[in-house]
């Protein structure tokens, strides 16, 4: 999708972090943005930015974790500017803890937001756009933010409930993009390191069913650089022009890949010695 000038694209998660990032990038392109976030106040901040920056943007509350809400924002999305291009589903939220040690609380969190809430965004926004395109041609894309962690595991804090979400963005994405290549909708996964986000703080939108059964905030200590937002959102913005399924934020994390694909390779290598 080339040509964004004068496109809407929608950003959940859009009220601070890569959301915003990507929002900020997407206005920057011309497009018009839509900024759904649970924080009503952080949507409207961020929409408010982008309109004195000259954009065009709307500020809507949304759950990601309901189906309806999904369905209401699609439908502000379409009353506010008659189209919808690009839909960036990127709301997340992490807890930190030894799986074993996990409680139901965290798994019932963190895939409903990080893996429902892109089920969700793909089911209310999918016909719609196969629809726009029947009925006035175009193209559109989807950006479904992954993590590192959807294509590694790592040892230096423990995240594997988040880590089990982000594999499960990763094969939903691929998915898609087979199942939407012939109807002129691209699906891209981004991939991000460490980027300058609230995201260790998440349990600030915890529901209120769940609290006292999620696991209690552990703070990350690790010190790592962290990328601006705004630079993954150009990195968005890029990939889609480009309709690349891929986007990878930051390089120095290929050893850890590679390393990965190597003791994958080598599996097979036994296996076919073994039928041979």
């Amino acid at each position: 999708m080339e040509q964004l000038e004068g496109k809407v694209a929608v950003v959940t998660g859009g009220g601070s972090g890569i959301g915003e990032g990507i929002a900020q990038a997407c206005a920057a392109a011309g497009m018009r943005v839509v900024i759904a976030d649970i924080e009503a106040d952080a949507a409207e901040r961020s929409a408010n930015s982008l309109r004195e920056s000259g954009a065009e943007a709307i500020a809507v509350p949304t759950d990601v974790t309901d189906r309806d809400a999904l369905d209401a924002l699609a439908d502000e999305a379409w009353e506010a500017f008659g189209a919808v291009h690009l839909l960036c589903n990127n709301a997340g939220v992490i807890t930190v803890g030894e799986i074993a040690s996990t409680t139901p609380g965290d798994w019932q969190w963190l895939f409903g937001v990080n893996v429902f809430g892109v089920v969700h965004g793909i089911q209310a926004f999918v016909p719609r756009m196969r629809e726009q395109i029947a009925a006035q041609g175009g193209e559109a894309h989807i950006v479904n933010t992954g993590s590192m962690s959807s294509i590694s595991a790592t040892r230096a804090v423990e995240v594997g409930v988040y880590c089990a979400t982000k594999h499960a963005v990763l094969g939903l994405s691929e998915t898609l993009r087979n199942e939407l290549e012939d109807d002129g909708i691209g699906v891209s996964i981004l991939c991000p390191g460490g980027v300058a986000t609230q995201l260790f703080a998440a349990d600030r939108n915890l529901p209120d069913e769940l609290r006292g059964r999620v696991t209690p905030r552990v703070e990350e200590r690790r010190e790592v650089e962290r990328s601006p937002p705004r630079d993954v959102g150009e990195m968005v913005v890029e990939a889609v022009r480009e309709n690349r399924f891929w986007i990878i934020t930051h390089p120095e994390r290929r050893g850890t890949i590679e390393r990965r694909a190597e003791r994958l390779l080598a599996a097979f290598d036994e296996a076919e010695a073994r039928a041979g």
